[in-house]
């Protein structure tokens, strides 16, 4: 276990939230010679910065969004590096306990054809052996009573 003194420092824990605050954007007025698909992404790239200003100035939108999209790239990295371990885990489960329940449905048959003398009996005689057992428990100890026997 890591001392206090080893653990990150709060800003460095803080770099996951780099919230900033954007500026407003400015068309470039300059013309250039660009083909009509280059003018179209400039155009549209201006219309999404516009849009973003709009909606979040100080930058917590940008913040969130990056920190949302770390979250979700570690949480499927560990998806995809422990799921098909634990599918296995699983399917082998299901597939032993299945068996488990053939073996138990075989022993279920096999007492259920036994005649019903034997059935009773054996009943009978765990009862026999528990009343035993109970009433050992519940005598006081056998034994010499003074403790200082061998003295």
């Amino acid at each position: 276990m890591k001392s206090f003194n080893e653990l990150p420092d709060y800003k460095d824990l803080q770099c996951l939230w780099k919230q900033e605050r954007i500026e407003r954007p400015t068309p470039d007025l300059e013309l250039t010679p660009d083909s009509w698909m280059e003018r179209g992404a400039e155009v549209v790239g201006w219309w999404i910065a516009r849009l973003e200003f709009w909606l979040s100035e100080s930058g917590w939108l940008r913040a969130w969004l990056r920190f949302n999209l770390i979250v979700s790239i570690v949480l499927a990295s560990a998806g995809v590096l422990l799921l098909p371990p634990v599918t296995r885990v699983l399917e082998q489960l299901a597939r032993s306990s299945h068996w488990l329940g053939d073996i138990l449905s075989e022993v279920f048959r096999l007492v259920t054809g036994l005649p019903p003398v034997v059935i009773s009996l054996g009943v009978v005689y765990l009862g026999f052996v528990v009343y035993r057992r109970i009433r050992r428990k519940r005598l006081p100890q056998r034994g010499y009573p003074q403790e200082d026997y061998y003295q």
